[in-house]
């Protein structure tokens, strides 16, 4: 494992990296084939090591970052100073960070340390390499959490470590729900995906406090599924082996709030974590089954492994109720149609809020985890209409018809009045390979992008 410390230094030593565009003037014979994309090469001048890097603009600096820590990685250098042109020191430093990650925790591995220093002064660097620690910090934390063993990370021991990761905060109030509350107060929902499991279902509520008196706070409501086989309708070889990674959504909005907290953005913020276990039994949920909802609306569950729109429903609903937030913003890694319709490197988007949808567009451009609008028209709600109930979770067992869109529409039966807003992360969320600065495993897509948003908001 490779360890990324970052300080800073007034004057340059031996190995110096020297990002340039196609236009300087510093190393006119290098060919023009080199800056067609990011790139790294060793040039030996004056008894220094310079590393030269290309890059075209200021929106390469998150990719320049990443692949410079690769670079790296690959040679036997263990200490560069940085000298920054036009790029910007905060992207380059979290893309060096991101692209850094393994998760070890199981495996015996020898470490190794790389010194980055930055040239400059300490005023110009200091502050941003605090709140770069944060955010890495905190996209750190969802990773663990998407990548923990399942028979590690039982909803129960989520709830354990959201208490130990927050409990030093004063402004940070929580309150957990257990399976007997949750059947007093009507979770229909979560209650009936996680009663197949001997491991019960929780309801994770964190309160995190810093905005003005009266100001209506932003709910995050993240999916947290920490197994799911699928219920009933098992899951094939092939498809069940990640599923480990199914509580990304609450381990994003687990890990935003930890961030907001240490970095003191001037908002109130609420999260609402439901956590399960889907899984077969005798007592789990059927298909055909009718349940009743927290808001009274009865669903028929046509697909048990159409589970999370079932308990993200209902802390949809709860959220309203109990906080009336400005916004509701859920998470999930809802449907496998997202990863059909974009693929592994854009999240879906969906909502009944123009405004919002706009400005988390716009920081998820900022932040390079992109998003895009999907529609959710009118004429479509007759696919989650219910026959013999009000709503079903699919439209029928063999339909495939708009997927993605159907589990949002699914969600916007659960909103009265609020704006809301529903990410459906399931393509990010998770990498077969490295690529850029994310690698293998989970990737804790959506927590810079919320951050930024808050940022932006605050």
């Amino acid at each position: 494992m490779v360890k990324i410390k970052i300080d800073i230094s007034r004057k340059s030593g031996n190995t110096v990296v020297l990002p340039i565009t196609e236009k300087s003037k510093r190393l006119a014979q290098l060919d023009r084939n080199f800056f067609k994309d990011v790139s790294f090469k060793q040039i030996l001048k004056k008894g220094k090591v310079y590393i030269i890097g290309s890059y075209k603009s200021e929106r390469d600096s998150l990719k320049f970052g990443a692949r410079l820590f690769r670079f790296l990685k690959n040679t036997k250098i263990d200490e560069v100073w940085i000298k920054f042109e036009k790029l910007n020191p905060k992207d380059v430093l979290i893309g060096l960070n991101l692209a850094s990650y393994e998760f070890t925790k199981y495996k015996k591995d020898s470490e190794r340390e790389i010194k980055i220093h930055l040239v400059g002064s300490k005023e110009k660097f200091e502050n941003i390499i605090k709140e770069v620690g944060t955010i890495i910090e905190s996209v750190f934390l969802a990773r663990d959490l998407e990548n923990e063993p399942a028979n590690h990370l039982t909803p129960q021991r989520f709830v354990d470590i959201a208490i130990d990761k927050l409990n030093d905060f004063e402004n940070v109030v929580i309150r957990v729900f257990d399976e007997n509350e949750l059947k007093e107060m009507g979770f229909g929902g979560i209650l009936a995906v996680g009663k197949g499991s001997s491991n019960p279902p929780r309801m994770l509520v964190i309160r995190y406090i810093n905005g003005e008196r009266d100001e209506k706070p932003i709910a995050l409501v993240g999916k947290g599924v920490c197994f799911d086989t699928g219920g009933i309708h098992l899951k094939p070889t092939g498809y069940i082996e990640d599923m480990k990674l199914d509580m990304s959504g609450a381990a994003v909005v687990l890990a935003t709030i930890y961030a907001a907290a240490k970095l003191g953005i001037k908002k109130n913020i609420v999260g609402v974590i439901p956590l399960v276990e889907n899984m077969p039994s005798g007592s789990a949920v059927k298909p055909g089954d009718i349940i009743k909802m927290y808001n009274g609306k009865a669903v028929e569950v046509v697909n048990t492994d159409a589970e999370g729109r079932l308990m993200l429903a209902d802390a949809v609903s709860y959220a309203e109720k109990r906080f009336r937030p400005e916004l509701i913003i859920d998470l999930a890694t809802l449907t496998g149609a997202q990863i059909i319709a974009l693929g592994t490197k854009i999240a879906a988007i969906m909502g009944n809020s123009k405004q919002y949808i706009k400005k988390l567009m716009k920081a998820g451009y900022e932040t390079h985890e992109y998003l895009w609008k999907l529609p959710l028209p009118s004429f479509y709600e007759n696919l989650v209409r219910g026959e013999i109930s009000d709503i079903k979770n699919i439209p029928s067992p063999r339909s495939r018809e708009a997927g993605c869109i159907v589990g949002g529409m699914f969600l916007k039966q659960f909103v009265k009045k609020t704006n809301w807003i529903h990410l459906d992360i399931a393509g990010p969320s998770i990498f077969e390979s490295d690529w850029e600065w994310m690698t293998k495993g989970g990737t804790g897509f959506g927590v810079r992008l919320l951050l930024r948003f808050l940022q932006n908001s605050s």
